[in-house]
């Protein structure tokens, strides 16, 4: 009986061999070629903060597929920053200082301390339109930060009017 068992083992495990590498090829695809799709929306700026600490195991998944994702934005309304926890209790002034400075002390303040992912956030209303975690693929990042900034532009108030 465990001749048997152990043959349909090998079986299923030689015929799972495709699948496992078709899903790893696509986990590691090449965004280098990612060209932002143009959109009809006008391109509103994000601010990518990444939230990381050297100690962070999620951080060190995390932050290699966006450093390979940030070349394909270059030019575009994408300002990419980190706030490194890492060495908090030194730098921890000056990590709020730099929320401050990008015009996102609340959200800093909610999320202080924490680390392993990343937040697209509207600069103008300190909105958090996506967040990015390890799960995602550089294929997936690229993407949620294409939607950001192609988000509708706000309605504008008219003064004169009220």
């Amino acid at each position: 009986m465990s001749r048997r068992i152990f043959t349909l083992l090998v079986v299923l495990a030689v015929l799972a061999v495709p699948v496992i590498l078709k899903a790893a090829n696509r986990a590691t695809a090449d965004v280098s070629a990612y060209k932002p799709v143009s959109s009809a929306a006008q391109e509103q700026p994000v601010l990518a903060a990444m939230f990381y600490s050297n100690w962070c195991g999620a951080c060190q998944i995390l932050d290699p597929k966006i450093e390979a994702v940030k070349p394909a934005f270059e030019g575009h309304a994408v300002d990419f920053i980190k706030f490194d926890f890492s060495y908090a209790m030194v730098r921890g002034k000056a990590i709020a200082a730099l929320a401050a400075e990008k015009g996102v002390p609340h959200i800093y303040a909610k999320n202080k301390g924490r680390t392993g992912f990343m937040l697209l956030i509207d600069p103008a209303t300190e909105t958090v339109l996506d967040i990015i975690t390890l799960r995602d693929s550089k294929d997936d990042i690229a993407a949620k930060i294409e939607r950001s900034m192609h988000r509708p532009a706000p309605k504008v108030v008219n003064e004169a009017a009220a």
